[in-house]
């Protein structure tokens, strides 16, 4: 096909009169093409930055989730417990924070193999999606141990939680190949700014916590505040 730019103008003569028409034809056919090929190199263009977006996008998320429960990693809960704190800070809310182990982690895998234990963890994991608000996050903390940021929960609230939890994981009969598990967990509740305004601050009295429910016989949730009150337990896994 031919592409011509067509140009009309009038003729008239002395008296004004239309006589006739003049028309100016020019071929434009290498033009429209290249503007063509322009359009569909700017469109491909186009889809590969979109590609390369969502790409980064992936990545992103990648880098602040978990492979194999896609919870959020220990990097992101860091980073959002900081700004919580200062959220919570300036609206004089508290927060709090859980943090969950499964309890005999190492005699699941040792009894049926590690491709079972990462399939109790992966229902952890879908347990705390299922049991966190919008604005709840959960993380998984590291190895067989689990994170919550439960934003303006008191300590009451945040107990009933984390033992929901532990009695539907507790409840929870895991199916892989031809076995069923059962296993708990154990949990620690602190609270900003009770148990301390800085991550250095709270998440040491968390962790006690969760130790003093392994040291007194597993599978239930210790609050942080009560450790502090009793400096002379025995906290040992």
């Amino acid at each position: 096909p031919r592409y011509v730019d067509v140009r009309i103008t009038q003729l008239y003569n002395r008296r004004l009169c239309v006589t006739g028409f003049l028309l100016l034809l020019r071929d434009i056919t290498q033009q429209h093409l290249m503007q063509t090929q322009l359009q569909q190199a700017n469109g491909q263009l186009q889809q590969q930055l979109d590609q390369i977006q969502i790409l980064q996008l992936k990545l992103q998320e990648q880098a602040i989730r978990d492979g194999l429960t896609d919870l959020f990693n220990r990097r992101y809960f860091d980073e959002t417990l900081t700004q919580c704190f200062i959220q919570a800070e300036s609206t004089h809310t508290p927060v709090a924070v859980v943090l969950l182990d499964v309890d005999y982690f190492k005699a699941v895998n040792d009894t049926f193999g590690h491709s079972a234990g990462d399939r109790v963890l992966q229902v952890l994991g879908q347990l705390l999606r299922h049991y966190c608000r919008p604005e709840d996050t959960a993380c998984r903390y590291g190895g067989e141990e689990f994170a919550l940021i439960l934003p303006g929960l008191n300590y009451s609230a945040a107990w009933d939680v984390a033992n929901q939890i532990r009695l539907a994981f507790q409840h929870n009969q895991i199916q892989f190949s031809h076995h069923r598990i059962q296993a708990t967990l154990s949990a620690g509740v602190g609270m900003f700014p009770e148990d301390g305004t800085t991550l250095e601050q709270l998440l040491p009295k968390v962790d006690r916590a969760l130790y003093a429910a392994k040291a007194a016989g597993r599978n239930q949730v210790q609050l942080g505040q009560a450790i502090c009150s009793n400096q002379g337990s025995n906290l040992k896994a």
